[in-house]
């Protein structure tokens, strides 16, 4: 033998035989362990090109699992009245992944074809559930989305319906009590009055049901502001004086939500307490100010009056107050209610020139 009489010659020949070895394994191990890596990556991929679809991902992944040499796979998944499912073709030592979120229940099971590398198939186990439980959260959250937007929109419009509603009845009373021609002629005339505001608020309806997005700015002019509120006082009967004067330029459309909410407001107090009422528009340098006041109780949470769907009222929807300041902050103004000793104050500020529509 060459190594008989030189026992550090053997000694390192089998020392290097033995390193080459383990490199070999090693090279392997890592090749094994990048072909998963590859395998993890690529689903990942796959998920995005079918944009999140779960059946299209089901049914594109045996071409994936057949890089690792999986040709035998099991799943169920099930979401309310949705389900996919596959059983096992034939049998094996399988390993399972299960997660239940209530919503979602989503099991996987693979048959791998070495039990040796059980941890490399548990982690593409591990991320083939991963995507499908994200995939089906995501497509449920979406659908919340759109459900909680349309219940808002359906709040709002029946906030606007309820107006005109209102506005119908009162017409029919009115109706009910003309007793002669000089009455029908000043009722007419408060039809002719009420006949613009009235407009607006449908028109509000409609574009507010129709999906179809405008590519039009809205349009912009110079509005009266005193002019506005007396239409409204009008509309609602409100004893209410309305002192000063003051425009801006802005949309029409805007500016008559803005001030019908807060008028609305003043009506639906004056409906159940004795209310004195007064509105102040006061002209600026570059802002106007209308401070709206009524003599009645204080209100409650006064902080939170202008949160969505918080309501002080018995039936109240929590709409109309949401919208002045949403509407007013982004014309660039402020409004603020405060309780002062004989009563409650609105005050409302508005740039003179409010910033230009979007688009």
């Amino acid at each position: 033998m060459p190594f008989r009489g030189n026992p550090a010659v053997f000694v390192c020949a089998v020392a290097a035989a033995f390193a080459a070895a383990v490199c070999a394994v090693c090279y392997l191990r890592a090749m094994r362990a990048n072909r998963f890596a590859s395998v993890i990556l690529e689903l990942s991929e796959l998920n995005e090109r079918v944009q999140y679809d779960v059946a299209m991902f089901l049914s594109e992944i045996p071409a994936y699992l057949e890089k690792i040499r999986v040709s035998d796979f099991a799943y169920s998944v099930c979401h309310g009245g949705t389900s996919f499912k596959k059983e096992l073709s034939g049998d094996g030592v399988s390993i399972v992944k299960a997660c239940d979120d209530g919503d979602v229940r989503v099991s996987f099971t693979l048959v791998p074809p070495a039990v040796a590398l059980k941890t490399l198939y548990t982690l593409v186990l591990e991320h083939i559930v991963l995507i499908i439980r994200q995939d089906m959260l995501m497509k449920i959250r979406t659908l919340n989305d759109a459900f909680t937007n349309v219940l808002k929109v359906q709040v709002f419009v029946q906030h606007d319906i309820k107006n005109i509603a209102q506005f119908i009845q009162t017409s029919y009373y009115n109706l009910q009590n003309l007793t002669d021609e000089a009455d029908e002629l000043r009722y007419v005339r408060y039809l002719k009055d009420s006949y613009a505001p009235l407009m607006l608020k449908a028109n509000k309806i409609i574009n507010t049901l129709n999906l179809k997005p405008s590519d039009k700015p809205p349009a912009m002019m110079t509005i009266k502001i005193e002019d506005v509120l007396q239409q409204l006082v009008s509309l609602y009967h409100l004893p209410c004086e309305v002192r000063g004067k003051g425009s801006v330029y802005a949309n029409e459309g805007t500016i008559f939500l803005i001030f019908d909410n807060l008028v609305k407001n003043m009506y639906d107090k004056y409906l159940e307490e004795e209310l004195e009422l007064l509105i102040e528009i006061a002209d600026e340098p570059d802002k106007i100010k209308v401070s709206a006041f009524d003599s009645g109780s204080p209100i409650a949470d006064i902080e939170r009056i202008f949160e969505p769907f918080y309501s002080t009222k018995s039936g109240g929807s929590g709409v109309g107050l949401f919208q002045v300041r949403a509407h007013v902050n982004k014309l660039g103004g402020t409004v603020t209610a405060r309780n002062i000793e004989k009563g409650v104050i609105f005050d409302i500020t508005l740039p003179k020139s409010s910033p230009a529509p979007d688009g």
